[in-house]
């Protein structure tokens, strides 16, 4: 216990996780300050409103229709609102909607701001893809201010593409730091060494990702309930229903798989973190392998295309990637399979490498 807490110490206390979490927190406040609620618009009573008015806006109107999902609210949604039918080159969604009529609009109509395509036919809830999920399940549809959930989703994987780097930059120096400064042979001269140490850079460096990943989830979480609320969490809404998954999914189960996909990705990296840093001598070289070794299932995928794509998919890049994440959803546990095989792989790797080192 006492080399453990030495070594969480060490990863705690150095300057580029002091450094690296600020960046990493400051970061993700920057992206969704500009990027996520500086982009929401609403257009109410012909007056146009954006950034976090425009989300107040819009929570306070999606109030008044919140609760069961009949084609008699939809109606009266179009009659107060009316349907959206200004786009605007290069700027995403209706540039004269609001949170109703949008969502009216994608589910209940023709229109499709992606495609151009102005809304001109209605369909009831009975003919849309959410109604004939609802009727199998059982259940009526819920209407609820979802936004805050789709920003959650959206910011949550920027934060890990953050926290992956920060992981790299210290976890690259657990063991290369000791060959760096010439106290490899100094460790495995102590029983301790020899016996507990190594696994108390592993245990430590596990928990220092697990730390990480955990802070992001949380900040990330808070943001999107203090601006944005988050209603709607037992409904399907369309942060499933969406550009990048067109089938009905409980969200709940969606954010179970995400969350769990991208946990496991941290840990995987973390393992073939420590595996690069027991291989090198220095803990620059340590963090560009390590850099390289991340980044390198990218281009497999550009260049190779589909050969061998659930390995590659399998990676820590791109088990935080939510676009990858609705491709695989279907066949999510082999995906998660595969990773935990490849993290026990470099862990086991590492281990054995850096360990043979006193014989060296």
């Amino acid at each position: 216990m006492r080399l453990y807490k030495t070594e969480l110490f060490k990863l705690f206390y150095n300057k580029i996780f002091k450094i690296g979490i600020l960046a990493v927190t400051g970061l993700i406040l920057l992206y969704f300050c500009f990027a996520e609620v500086g982009g929401e618009i609403a257009t109410v009573d012909g007056k146009f409103y954006s950034g976090y008015e425009a989300v107040q806006i819009n929570r306070k109107i999606t109030k008044e229709f919140e609760g069961d999902l009949t084609d008699e609210k939809v109606n009266q949604i179009i009659e107060k609102y009316g349907l959206p039918a200004k786009i605007e080159e290069n700027m995403p969604g209706w540039r004269d909607g609001n949170f109703l009529n949008d969502f009216v609009t994608e589910y209940f109509t023709n229109g499709a701001w992606e495609n151009g395509v102005l809304p001109t036919e209605k369909y009831s809830l009975e003919e849309t893809e959410l109604g004939k999920f609802y009727d199998e399940i059982g259940k009526t549809p819920y209407l609820a201010y979802t936004r805050g959930w789709k920003v959650f989703v959206e910011i949550l994987q920027f934060g890990l593409i953050l926290g992956s780097i920060l992981i790299i930059c210290e976890v690259s120096t657990v063991f290369a730091q000791e060959s760096q400064t010439k106290m490899l042979p100094l460790i495995f001269s102590t029983q301790e060494g020899r016996r507990k140490d190594v696994w108390a850079k592993i245990f430590a460096s596990f928990t220092f990702t697990v730390f990480i990943f955990a802070w992001i989830v949380v900040v990330s979480l808070i943001l999107c309930w203090m601006v944005y609320g988050l209603n709607g969490f037992n409904n399907i809404s369309w942060i499933i229903l969406s550009q990048y998954m067109r089938r009905p999914i409980l969200f709940l189960k969606y954010l179970g798989i995400l969350l769990g996909l991208a946990f496991q990705a941290f840990l995987s990296l973390c393992a073939l973190t420590l595996c690069v840093s027991a291989y090198q001598s220095s803990s620059f070289g340590a963090v560009i392998i390590a850099s390289i070794c991340w980044g390198l299932p990218a281009l497999i995928r550009i260049f190779f295309g589909g050969i061998i794509w659930i390995i590659v998919d399998s990676m820590p890049i791109f088990l935080i990637i939510n676009v990858i994440i609705n491709d695989i959803y279907e066949i999510w546990y082999i995906v998660l399979g595969i990773s935990i095989c490849f993290a026990l792989g470099c862990l086991v790797k590492g281990l054995v490498f850096y360990k043979s080192k006193q014989f060296s």
